[in-house]
């Protein structure tokens, strides 16, 4: 390819500009791992009881898929569980 008329920028130049945004994608990298891993590991504490119920969900539609009996279910508010589960002790 041939080089357009006019000055271009010397090459010394250019291997400083391609250090300077090297180094600056290097630091935003290593600001923004620690960010992701603790955005990762909140997300994946969330989704316990999501799946938790979602696998109770499953095995109660095999279990009447099977023709055996639904067992009752505990409709008592989760707090109000805790606050059982402490006094019981």
């Amino acid at each position: 390819m041939k080089q357009l008329p006019g000055r271009s920028r010397p090459t010394w130049l250019q291997q400083l500009i391609s250090f300077a945004v090297l180094v600056i994608v290097t630091v935003w990298m290593v600001t923004l791992l620690p960010v992701l891993l603790v955005v990762g590991l909140v997300a994946a504490v969330l989704l316990i009881p999501v799946l938790k119920q979602l696998r109770q969900e499953i095995d109660q539609i095999e279990r009447t898929q099977q023709g055996d009996s639904v067992p009752p279910q505990d409709v008592t508010p989760w707090h109000r569980r805790v606050w059982n589960r402490w006094n019981s002790r």
